[in-house]
């Protein structure tokens, strides 16, 4: 039986993004690490749009530890606009040095948290560090064929 008024209709969507390659990733990175003046996520979202042809949310972008670390650091330093202050070469790669240390001690301290996770996981399921270090077997391809 069809309801009244016609079938429903869905609402139009365009088309997902496609997933965040690692490539993508560092791209992305490369764009925050290279910004000047004021960041938004919404700014960012609309770069990497113009960048990469997909348009990603907010969430999706924040999702990944290098990107949030990236946006973070750059929060903590941001380069100011040209037409306020003209900085000296030595000067600018001082500010990117900062950032980038600011946004590896970011994704270190999100890597040592996972970490401690694990740990807890691991010894709630009483794994030992011997088990959990056991090389991992090779897999030979050509015999799945």
């Amino acid at each position: 039986m069809m309801p009244k008024g016609g079938p429903r209709k869905r609402p139009v969507r365009g088309r997902r993004a496609p997933p965040l390659t690692p490539e993508r990733i560092a791209g992305i990175v490369a764009l925050v690490s290279g910004w000047k003046g004021r960041l938004t996520w919404e700014a960012l979202r609309e770069a990497v749009a113009r960048e990469t042809g997909a348009k990603y949310s907010r969430q999706a972008l924040n999702n990944y530890v290098e990107i949030k670390a990236a946006y973070n650091a750059y929060g903590a330093k941001p380069t100011p606009a040209p037409e306020k202050k003209a900085l000296s070469r030595t000067q600018q790669k001082i500010r990117d040095l900062e950032r980038k240390v600011a946004e590896l001690e970011a994704v270190r301290d999100a890597l040592l948290e996972k970490f401690a996770r694990w740990a807890v996981n691991a010894s709630t399921r009483n794994l030992d560090e011997a088990f959990l270090d056991q090389p991992l077997r090779q897999i030979n391809r050509s015999e799945n064929r």
